[in-house]
């Protein structure tokens, strides 16, 4: 039992353990709220006096809903936060979201919810773990803070929110994936997202958030015959033209060919024209031929 934060917290599970930290989820005895808060108890020096210090210095949580205090125990720093119930995106999503407006409203209220984490990008690296991300049946969305500092990696604040945003469209493709072979061949305001996304990116939420609002409820898809031809001319001119090596083998594939055309064209017009005896090369005779009465 952990006696801080006016609470008397009781370990009813553990969820990992590891040299650097452990985490549990309790709940407070004292009050017998029936409310659960996740515990990580940091013991590695080198990640208490990091976070310590980001707490301190650049706030870290301190505008976060969920984040309820800290407390030193023995040689552990404990953040506390609280829990909610385990109904992991990656298992749930693509239950609970059938149309695409469905879709667009919960990525909406997923970027609301790394948002309002207040996080940095190493910290909302592990924050972004399946394990972490809930959905729920009216598709709004809550974070449990089963942070593991063991898998830490130095992520940029426009990492995070560039991994935000693929998070985001895996929810808004949720229903696409199946039906076609690439992003690339999406509807538009799909395929618009997902080029945004792997070229120039996203540098704020807020620009995500305002593509997001900016689709259509009812993304257009384009099929037959015509829209074959569109998406593989698409595909094509991205692969060709992609870089300077692939601009000059295709001129000089489509000049040869332009040229080899050319010259079939040539030996058919000349042997249907010997054929019929309409054009002629270095003739000697033609024949007998009347000139009129000579004098």
């Amino acid at each position: 039992m952990y006696l801080a934060l006016n609470m008397e917290l009781e370990i009813v599970r553990t969820v990992l353990e590891n040299d650097v930290n452990d985490i549990f989820v309790c709940t407070d005895i004292k009050d017998n709220t029936g409310v659960y808060y996740t515990m990580i108890a940091i013991k590695d020096a080198k990640f208490r006096k990091m976070i310590a210090g980001q707490m301190n210095t650049s706030g870290l949580f301190f505008r976060n809903k969920d984040f309820v205090g800290s407390f030193s125990h023995e040689d552990q720093l404990n953040l506390v936060f609280r829990y909610y119930h385990e109904s992991l995106l990656s298992v749930m999503g693509s239950v609970y979201l059938y149309s695409f407006v469905e879709c667009k409203a919960a990525a909406l209220a997923y970027i609301a919810a790394f948002a309002e984490a207040d996080v940095n990008g190493s910290v909302g690296l592990l924050l972004l773990k399946d394990r972490n991300i809930n959905i729920y049946k009216d598709g709004g969305f809550q974070l449990n803070y089963f942070i593991d500092f063991s898998e830490w990696k130095e992520c940029s604040s426009q990492e995070y929110i560039t991994e935000v945003a693929k998070g985001a469209f895996r929810i808004l493709d949720i229903n696409y994936r199946e039906k076609y072979d690439m992003p690339e061949l999406y509807p538009d305001d799909l395929r618009l997202y997902y080029l945004k996304l792997v070229s120039s990116g996203f540098s704020t939420f807020g620009q995500i958030i305002a593509t997001i609002r900016g689709m259509s409820d009812k993304p257009v898809e384009m099929r037959g015959f015509f829209w074959w031809i569109k998406s593989r001319y698409k595909i094509t001119k991205n692969f060709l033209f992609r870089n300077s090596i692939n601009t000059f083998l295709t001129i000089l594939v489509i000049a040869t060919l332009i040229y080899a055309a050319y010259q079939i064209g040539i030996r058919i017009r000349a042997n249907k024209a010997n054929a019929n005896n309409i054009d002629y090369y270095g003739i000697e005779t033609i024949g007998d031929v009347y000139l009129g009465d000579e004098e």
